[in-house]
């Protein structure tokens, strides 16, 4: 099973549209161009992309337009630097905190409100608070440590920049040797290689990337490198909408964190809208 573009995923590239030629501040004439191109993917696409393919032809067209400047580059490095100004305060509460591990992967969940793809608002501090204090919707954490005990072959699949830093703590409580997989060029604020080495995250943790500039882990499009990597993986902890969007027929190994943050997801997972989880298996493993 695949999640294809539902049509409320229309309205929200294109706004993913406008937000970009926004941070790039280009003029009219070339705004109003980039914005006839997406509608045009839009009304052409193949009806079996999902929306991470159709997300990833549209914001290849706005850095081609433009002649290869990233429209988030800016925008990433802010929330690198936000989300580093709060890590020793997160740090404290795991650390004073009756379960670290535990503790860890609410924080880090919390991390995915850095997003430019629901929404570009976010506020770091009220959503750590809001992750101890409300109950997620789902938390299988027993299944997680259970597999996390036994793993010897680690991936976690980052999602966006700045979220590197929350990413960090939970790997500091994992404490295990793992992959930390990128994307190799830009889509939207999704880390890159130079995002997690900005991190700098513990010494055994290797970083590389999935060959693509797509949103979420399309593994058709993915290089052979990381495929062996996947294929290998005894547990995957998987950040953010995308790769739960993208990742579906997953089983017991993987681990989604994320905040659900659209309806269209909220529908076909049957999680609801704005609601955390840890979640054993995608959404298609869910529903057998």
């Amino acid at each position: 099973m695949t999640f294809k573009a539902y049509f409320a995923c229309y309205p929200c590239l294109l706004r993913q549209t406008v937000e970009a030629v926004n941070f790039l501040q280009l003029g009219d004439i070339s705004t109003k161009e980039i914005l006839q191109d997406s509608m045009r993917i839009l009304i052409d696409m193949d009806e079996n992309l999902t929306s991470a393919e159709i997300a990833a032809l549209i914001h290849q067209n706005i850095i081609k337009k433009v002649g290869g400047a990233d429209p988030y580059a800016e925008a990433k490095k802010e929330s690198l630097q936000r989300a580093s100004a709060i890590y020793a305060y997160a740090k404290e509460i795991i650390v004073n905190s009756n379960d670290p591990l535990s503790t860890a992967i609410k924080i880090c969940t919390a991390g995915n409100v850095i997003d430019f793809g629901p929404t570009a608002h976010y506020d770091l501090k009220a959503t750590i608070q809001d992750v101890l204090e409300r109950p997620f919707s789902r938390f299988d954490y027993e299944a997680f440590k259970i597999v996390l005990d036994k793993a010897e072959k680690i991936l976690f699949l980052a999602d966006n920049a700045g979220e590197t830093i929350f990413d960090k703590l939970l790997i500091e409580e994992i404490n295990k040797p793992l992959y930390y997989v990128v994307k190799k060029n830009p889509i939207m604020n999704d880390a890159l290689e130079e995002d997690a080495r900005n991190t700098r995250f513990p010494e055994y943790v290797q970083i590389m990337d999935n060959g693509t500039a797509i949103q979420g882990t399309v593994l058709k499009h993915c290089s052979k490198q990381f495929i062996e990597k996947y294929n290998k993986a005894d547990m995957i902890i998987s950040k953010g909408m995308g790769n739960f969007e993208t990742l579906p027929e997953e089983g017991v190994r993987a681990f989604f964190l994320l905040k659900i943050k659209c309806k269209p997801i909220a529908e076909l997972s049957g999680i609801p809208e704005n609601s955390f989880v840890l979640k054993q298996g995608g959404f298609c493993y869910l529903l057998r």
